[in-house]
């Protein structure tokens, strides 16, 4: 593992204007890592919105080769203010905290200075997600949920968990195969415990004072005020795609007994569908709640983006932006939407799905983030991360 900034690596690469909507709204693109095969296994983390950066980086895997790298990307510029870099191991998962940052780097978490990139500690754990609470950082390893200390890296507890918990100020709500409980976070002492519904698996996320649990085919609520089971209901099938959580409606796609795939509005206080709207067919998006309407992504050619009324269920609009597996961003009545396929990046008049433009991405996107200055970034396939400007 090395601070250092690598040229031959950390590559920024200049877009020059040239006539054309599209090459305009291209600010910059900052390549994580610049060789790649086309056939090689690629992931990206963030971008992560800190501050006037983004932090961003590269998983480049081909048979036994394997890079990775993490930066600090300055917005304005597209340049990296630091960046690290590491070929024993992939970098990721990542969390990013007031005054820190976590990553996993193989068998070990670290953690790095936002400011300058060095590396404050490293830590022995392996970690499949992470998540900064408090004074710590809580990594999920293997059947584990660890806490390590922020200071210092050293383990402060651990306990048999779930594959991931859910954080709320200064409690972690986790599961471990027999039981829900809710731990403080900086001590690790249990504040209260309660059997695990029959059918649930997993928490899933916190929304006032429910705390939401899926199953194989099941979907739950517990009070954590009351700490009673509210209700569990039965699912026709496992997810189809992650669910969107608002204060009065859960947005998930089921797979119905004719194997069709069937967009929900789940409504928690009733355990009913409010509406389900039958899609041509699917793909792996988390539902994007806009004003009055909700998205979806249908994966057909003809609809693989569906704009729906939350009230009612039917359509405002459809869109073909190619296989939408990235949570579209909104902002100031815009949908920003990226599609694999035709590579391409959409901005949408949310209300009625008008195209106010589009744009060329480089290769299939894989994340997307919305600065305060109204900046677009997406992280694509090719290990880049792109700069859009998305004035009208």
């Amino acid at each position: 593992m090395t601070r250092a900034f690598f040229a031959s690596v950390l590559l920024l690469i200049a877009v020059r204007p040239a006539a054309g909507q599209e090459i305009d709204r291209l600010q910059w693109r900052y390549q994580s890592v610049t060789w790649y095969s086309r056939f090689s296994l690629n992931a990206t983390l963030g971008p992560v919105v800190l501050g006037k950066t983004a932090i961003f980086g590269g998983v480049y895997t081909f048979r036994n080769a394997k890079s990775s790298s993490l930066s600090a990307i300055d917005l304005t510029t597209g340049r990296s203010r630091w960046g690290v870099v590491t070929r024993k191991g992939a970098l990721g998962p990542l969390a990013v905290g007031p005054g820190a940052i976590v990553v996993a780097a193989g068998d070990d978490v670290l953690l790095l200075d936002p400011a300058t990139g060095r590396q404050r500690w490293r830590s022995p754990v392996r970690a499949q997600a992470l998540a900064i609470a408090g004074d710590v950082a809580l990594a999920s390893a293997g059947d584990s949920l660890v806490a390590l200390d922020l200071a210092t890296g050293k383990e402060r507890w651990r306990v048999k968990a779930g594959p991931e918990p859910v954080v709320a100020g200064d409690t972690a709500f986790m599961e471990d195969g027999r039981r829900v409980r809710a731990l403080d976070v900086s001590s690790g002492k249990e504040r209260w415990s309660r059997p695990l519904p029959p059918g649930l698996s997993y928490v899933h996320s916190l929304r006032g004072d429910r705390l939401y649990l899926l199953g194989p085919s099941a979907l739950g609520s517990i009070n954590v005020k009351s700490r009673a089971v509210e209700w569990t209901v039965p699912l026709e099938s496992a997810l189809a795609a992650p669910m969107t959580v608002t204060d009065d409606t859960l947005y998930f796609t089921t797979r119905d007994p004719s194997a069709s795939y069937v967009f929900r509005a789940f409504d928690p206080m009733t355990q009913k569908d409010r509406w389900r709207y039958t899609l041509e067919s699917h793909a792996p998006m988390t539902p994007v709640v806009f004003g009055p309407l909700v998205g979806t992504a249908a994966g057909a050619a003809r609809e693989s983006f569906v704009a729906l009324s939350r009230d009612t269920g039917s359509p405002a609009w459809r869109a073909s932006a190619g296989w939408v597996t990235v949570q579209p961003a909104f902002k100031d009545d815009v949908l920003y939407v990226a599609g694999r396929g035709p590579h391409r990046l959409y901005a949408f008049k949310a209300d009625t799905g008008a195209v106010l433009w589009t744009a060329k991405l480089g290769s299939w996107p894989l994340g997307m983030a919305l600065t305060e200055g109204g900046t677009l970034l997406v992280s694509a396939d090719n290990l880049s991360l792109y700069a859009y400007r998305t004035d009208q």
